[in-house]
């Protein structure tokens, strides 16, 4: 897992009944944490993938004047996934272990560590150019 040293927070979000595994997202696509049930490989994967789709749920609610976006939840037929923001720069993507298993108490339960630690959970931007300004 990562420098963070929050996992043992994600650790309690993946006790949660029906949470199948959380993983910590950089607003670039990075992961700099994730539950153990998974690789790391495939953490940085579903990292880069959970950025992708909050830029594409801003970008939609932008074009629609929906003055923002809370969280983004997709039903699959195997299961659900929530993404949050937690912190600056930060998303948390949660995934269930069923199509069935209770939103509202995973919702809560997420939104509840992304509350309580969302200055902990905060990733700052990254520089990519020795001149020092943020990437557009």
């Amino acid at each position: 897992m990562s420098e963070t040293h929050i996992g043992w927070l994600l650790q309690q979000l993946e006790a949660t009944d029906g949470v199948e595994y959380a993983v910590l997202v950089a607003s670039d696509g990075m992961s700099p944490d994730y539950t153990p049930r998974l690789s790391r490989e495939r953490a940085e994967k579903i990292a880069a993938i959970t950025s992708t789709l909050w830029a594409a749920s801003r970008a939609y609610d932008h074009e629609t004047d929906g003055e923002g976006v809370r969280q983004v939840l997709m039903e699959s037929v195997g299961h659900i996934s929530l993404l949050i923001p937690a912190g600056k720069n930060t998303l948390l993507a949660v995934r269930t272990s069923s199509p069935h298993s209770d939103i509202g108490v995973i919702g809560e339960a997420a939104l509840r560590l992304a509350t309580s630690v969302g200055d902990h959970l905060g990733v700052k931007t990254r520089v990519t150019s020795s001149s020092g300004s943020a990437p557009a």
